[in-house]
């Protein structure tokens, strides 16, 4: 008898603690959600250096998948791919956003790294090599680029053949999972239309 309720008062601590063990476990995880999680901008003075460290996007699924493939309308000296670039870029605002009670301005990494890859193209289209302000901002443009791919290391695996293929033929590479960028473009015309009419009050 003594033996079975030493079992049973044995189950019952083991079963306390992993109780406590998951519950503790369970809090920690909570935290780490919870400081992952984007504060209201209303949280922020936008005064010096208290700003958020990223925009944060309105209605955003937390990921979307991408198609990637090969594709005609991106090239570099097409008669459309000008105008085909230029769709990458935000409507109104040149990239920039205006955020808190005094609409401080910030440019949007997003936007930076799709204003160099737009100037890149259009060197790579000109007639002459770049020189002066042109090379140093294609450099600049390189480097920012370079640092973003590392900082986003996408070590999703591809064909090991990929100059050997016929991208005309076998345009699809493969689906990536992505940051919702529909919803980056619908964030950033709702913060330029709240800026535009909050200076149309104003004056």
């Amino acid at each position: 008898m003594t033996h079975l309720r030493f079992a049973v008062v044995l189950s019952c601590v083991v079963l306390t603690f992993l109780n406590l063990a998951l519950d503790v476990s369970f809090i920690r995880d909570i935290r780490t959600v919870l400081a992952r999680r984007d504060r209201p901008l209303s949280f922020y003075s936008f005064v010096d250096g208290d700003v958020p460290e990223r925009m944060p996007l309105m209605n955003a699924r937390p990921e979307v998948l991408l198609s990637v493939e090969e594709s005609v309308r991106f090239t570099v000296s097409n008669p459309e791919a000008y105008d085909e670039w230029l769709w990458t870029s935000t409507l109104y605002d040149a990239g920039h956003v205006h955020l808190g009670p005094t609409g401080r301005l910030f440019s949007v990494a997003l936007t930076h790294e799709l204003h160099c890859l737009r100037s890149l193209r259009r060197l790579l289209d000109a007639e002459h090599t770049p020189a002066g302000s042109l090379k140093a901002h294609a450099e600049h443009c390189l480097s920012m680029l370079r640092q973003q791919f590392l900082c986003a290391a996408d070590t999703t695996l591809e064909p090991g053949s990929v100059m050997n293929r016929n991208f005309t033929l076998e345009r699809f590479v493969g689906e990536r999972r992505c940051a919702d960028v529909a919803a980056f473009y619908d964030t950033m015309l709702w913060h330029w239309e709240d800026f535009e009419s909050s200076r149309s009050v104003g004056r």
